[in-house]
């Protein structure tokens, strides 16, 4: 048996509360025949999954840090690093949170076709998924705070984003349990430093909550704590 099948998640989360602003950490559970976050996050980027938790539901839904600020000179990248979700069209890019009378507007950046196996983690191959023509990884939001947002063509339905509250807003199907961003520092394994200005984000855009569809890197960043 594999190190991924091994670790076992059993003991972790709560249920999501039926309020759509009061809760708890929502649940993970294991993906069918896929590798854990859990087990993801410790075998690859030894990173603990609740422990090290940048965006952890305190008390509101509403209340979970979601956006970011470029940190320094030069474009954020953006990039897609596994692929466990559906097989149709995966789609990520930014938004500004700023807008006039509460409305985003989404900025695409890249898309693909394709989903990694089990073994493919296991073994880090054909990690990242190969990207669509026409995909960009950079972007420059200038000095303005901007979230972040993945959507997959198969579900017809408007997306799950860094900020819970926009997933309530533009997503019915997931309205009752918005939390779909999972965001962490990422951390080099090898010497277990953090790497500074840099962040990994486990996405769930389905209704399982195994916060692995889509795994991002985000890099040139800082979270901005106590955004609303």
């Amino acid at each position: 048996m594999s190190r991924i099948s091994r670790i076992s998640i059993g003991f972790l989360g709560f249920l999501v509360l039926a309020s759509p602003c009061l809760a708890q950490q929502p649940r993970v559970t294991p993906g069918p025949n896929e590798p854990d976050w859990l087990a993801i996050l410790d075998a690859m980027y030894g990173l603990r999954m609740i422990p090290d938790l940048e965006n952890p539901v305190a008390s509101r839904v509403d209340d979970v840090p979601g956006t970011f600020r470029k940190a320094g000179s030069g474009p954020v990248v953006y990039t897609p690093v596994i692929a466990l979700g559906l097989e149709t069209v995966n789609r990520g890019g930014w938004y500004t949170s700023h807008e006039k009378g509460g409305e985003i507007q989404l900025k695409e950046s890249w898309s693909y076709k394709f989903k990694n196996t089990a073994r493919d983690v296991e073994t880090q191959t054909h990690l990242p998924p190969p990207l669509a023509d026409g995909s960009r990884t950079e972007f420059d939001p200038g000095d303005l705070p901007f979230g972040l947002w993945v959507a997959n063509d198969g579900l017809n339905d408007g997306g799950v984003f860094t900020e819970p509250k926009h997933v309530r807003a533009r997503n019915a199907r997931l309205a009752e349990q918005p939390y779909k961003a999972m965001i962490y520092r990422l951390k080099d394994k090898a010497t277990g430093k953090v790497v500074p200005h840099s962040y990994l984000i486990g996405w769930e855009y389905s209704t399982n909550d195994d916060f692995q569809d889509v795994v991002c890197r985000v890099d040139n960043v800082d979270l901005v704590v106590g955004s609303k």
